[in-house]
């Protein structure tokens, strides 16, 4: 009995420094990364920018519902007044959410079949050929490989707006979807810097750094309609959770995505005194009936 014993501490130990191994860089990187944020004065700053957008929209791509929650994928569509426009996350096409919702379903036993109602291109419609701007909360594959689609019916033309750590600091769940964005038809735009970025393509948009979730997560901001719409990505998966500063549980921010908890936390907390105010709203990526109970319209 005692050789069994020792095997399976063997085994045991094994399996720790395997993770570790495989885990640990991606810990190490993320807890290096920590953007200083702007202040809410230098948020609302955005909303006298001259040449501001005039309109924001969201798009749902598909959902997956649980018993205690449902899983959407969206696209949030901003427009100017010239008639350009700035997509912000390209969901995915039918055949990866499909696959996505397999997985889904094997981390979080009781969630459903994917719903799919339209790749990017089906659910632009004629607005494609009109986005000029594509920027990501994050680089994970449900956030990304919609692109390809979006690609394959508008050509070339588009560019892709990035903080310096999205668009260089990856780990093992981001690094795919950045080598596909770099064979993509997005020319990039890489915006150098932390706080509140501009770029003069598409005035009264801020863009954030924030870390936390992954190493280039990224906060996307503008004032529409005398609201403040703060699009926040996978900081927190529902907006509840954000608002009530829970957590997303030890499993799943230090194995299945190595996050930043000290960081996240930080953020939620960030995020929920500004959706305090009556005029800003917070967008979580995932939590589509909350985007739209805020007042954000469907497309």
């Amino acid at each position: 009995m005692r050789w069994l014993l020792r095997i399976t501490i063997g085994v045991l130990v094994l399996a720790v420094v395997g993770l570790a191994v495989y885990l640990g860089p991606a810990h190490v990187q993320i807890r290096g990364i920590e953007p200083a944020l702007p202040t809410e004065q230098e948020l609302r700053a955005l909303e006298t920018t001259p040449g501001g957008p005039v309109s924001i929209r969201i798009a749902r791509s598909s959902s997956q519902s649980g018993p205690d929650r449902d899983l959407n994928h969206s696209v949030v569509v901003i427009e100017w007044p010239d008639g350009r426009r700035f997509m912000i996350d390209a969901a995915m096409d039918q055949p990866t959410s499909e696959e996505f919702a397999k997985l889904i379903a094997k981390l979080a036993p009781g969630m459903g079949p994917v719903a799919f109602e339209g790749s990017t291109p089906e659910l632009l419609e004629d607005k494609l050929e009109t986005v000029d701007g594509v920027g990501f909360t994050h680089l994970h594959e449900d956030h990304v490989q919609g692109i390809e689609a979006f690609c394959a019916e508008r050509g070339d033309g588009a560019r892709s707006y990035q903080t310096l750590w999205q668009a260089t600091q990856h780990n093992l769940h981001t690094v795919d979807s950045a080598r596909q964005l770099e064979g993509s038809c997005l020319e990039p735009v890489i915006l150098q810097g932390e706080g509140l970025l501009t770029h003069s393509d598409f005035p009264g948009l801020g863009i954030v750094g924030l870390g936390g979730h992954t190493p280039g997560s990224t906060l996307f901001a503008v004032s529409v309609d005398r609201t403040l719409w703060l699009m926040s990505g996978d900081i927190s998966n529902v907006k509840s959770m954000l608002l009530s500063n829970t957590g997303k549980g030890w499993l799943y921010s230090n194995l299945f995505v190595p996050e930043n908890t000290a960081r996240t936390e930080m953020l939620r907390l960030w995020f929920a005194a500004m959706d305090e105010k009556s005029d800003i709203e917070v967008v979580v990526a995932h939590d589509y009936a909350a985007a739209l109970d805020s007042g954000l319209q469907p497309l």
